[in-house]
């Protein structure tokens, strides 16, 4: 009897089999898994300091006018501000090459102009940087040229239209075009007037070299004791960084510095200099360069992202072969240079593969304390007679002569004095002119 049904009991079984791996399948395949919903993570943006504008950044040191044989001048940003501002609303037109060959004798005749007004840049300002963001212009292709001298004349003013000249005195360019002012009546008032009530300036004819254009009194500059307050390293870290959360950290009490790696960047922290260098180990030189206009609005962008602006730093120069950007820092309209034995006083940014290769700064802020002490710098006049005097350098050699802060320290690392000097340059590195003694050794500033 048992063997009868044999067969037909091992059809049913497999028949629940084959049913139940149907169903189970079927139930894998249609399963939906009820997931709780989760929040998305927030990235938060890193941000040491105010952003800035590329205004803010990008200034002449100096301003300079010719008027019926008198010089005027300042280097006062508060003073410039109302002409600067006055400038967004002209508009620029005709840009156009004059000459390939311009040299020292011809920039000092075209800065002499009667009637005329000079701004003074430390490094080249390419054209689209400068018109896309601070001028107004009309011409349809904007050439990739660059200045560091604006010179405009409005000896004749014809249907409100003035000659500019922008001059390179590096490449030896000179380029020219017209602007196009409110009214005669307008310029008058609001640059002819605000320049006349300026500063008395000299200028300081030199024979087959530019002149130099400098206070004809004594300028009164304080000495500046100031506290040194570092700001978080761990900002920086988040901001540099694309992964902070695998940085390791490595302090070497030997060299006071301070290591951050990950698997393709190092950022080193001198604790005793409050300086920061940070490379990106993986990426190489660009073989097709940047322009010097992408450069500067690159790195600019690059430091505005993360609020690195720490201080009132202004551009300073761009290095196209190095694909290097450089921004000097300021106090009170005066440039500030330190040795690098001491501290650096400039941010250096290098530009590689569509990023940031290389990040110099310093990551301290200057803190005032009450102190100080009042005094005078001495006239430009006589630091020039000291310059005349040294037997180290031929005066023909200098290239600008500026005032300036020159930053020194003593047993406590976290005081800065800051002494008001008078600062030449040479082969494109600055030195500083002793306020009481001429001469004597020379110290590499930044």
């Amino acid at each position: 009897m048992g063997l009868k049904y044999v067969e037909q009991i091992k059809s049913v079984a497999l028949f629940v089999l084959v049913f139940l791996s149907i169903t189970l399948t079927f139930s894998i395949w249609t399963y939906k898994p009820n997931y709780d919903i989760m929040e998305q993570t927030k990235v938060v943006p890193i941000s040491i300091d105010k952003q800035r504008q590329l205004s803010d950044i990008i200034k002449p040191y100096r301003m300079l006018f010719h008027m019926n044989g008198k010089w005027k001048g300042t280097n006062e940003n508060a003073k410039m501000k109302t002409i600067l501002s006055e400038m967004k609303n002209w508009e620029l037109s005709d840009l156009t090459l004059v000459s390939n060959n311009l040299d020292d004798k011809k920039l000092n005749e075209l800065i002499g102009l009667n009637n005329g007004m000079t701004l003074f840049y430390t490094g080249e300002i390419p054209f689209p940087v400068f018109f896309q963001n601070l001028l107004p212009v009309n011409n349809k292709k904007i050439p990739e040229a660059a200045f560091n001298r604006m010179i405009i004349e409005w000896d004749k003013i014809n249907n409100n239209e003035l000659l500019v000249f922008f001059a390179n005195s590096k490449n030896d360019k000179l380029y020219k075009a017209k602007i196009k002012v409110q009214s005669e009546k307008h310029f008058q008032t609001n640059i002819v007037t605000v320049a006349k009530s300026l500063p008395n300036y000299l200028e300081i004819k030199r024979e087959g070299a530019k002149n130099f254009y400098l206070p004809a009194k004594d300028i009164n500059i304080p000495k500046y004791t100031y506290i040194v307050d570092p700001d978080p390293v761990d900002r920086y870290k988040y901001a540099l960084f694309s992964n902070p959360k695998i940085v390791k950290h490595s302090p070497d009490e030997v060299t006071s510095t301070e290591k951050y790696t990950d698997d393709k960047s190092l950022m080193t922290i001198d604790v005793t200099k409050k300086t920061l260098n940070f490379v990106n180990t993986s990426i190489v030189d660009n073989k097709e360069k940047e322009l010097e206009s992408d450069l500067i609005l690159n790195t600019f962008n690059f430091i505005n992202e993360h609020g690195g602006w720490t201080g009132d730093f202004r551009y300073n120069e761009v290095d196209y072969g190095n694909q290097k950007v450089t921004y000097q820092m300021y106090l009170e309209d005066q440039p500030v240079f330190s040795d690098r034995l001491v501290t650096l006083t400039e941010i250096s940014t290098y530009w590689g593969n569509d990023r940031i290769s290389k990040y110099y700064r310093p990551y301290y802020k200057l803190v005032s304390i009450p102190a100080r002490n009042e005094g005078k710098l001495m006239s430009g006049p006589e630091a020039i007679e000291k310059l005349k005097d040294r037997e180290d350098i031929k005066f023909e050699d200098i290239e600008e002569i500026r005032s300036g802060f020159n930053v020194t320290t003593d047993v406590n690392p976290n005081l800065f004095t800051l002494e008001p000097m008078w600062f030449y340059s040479i082969n494109g590195k600055w030195e500083h002119l002793s306020p009481v003694i001429a001469g004597g050794e020379q110290i590499g500033l930044e």
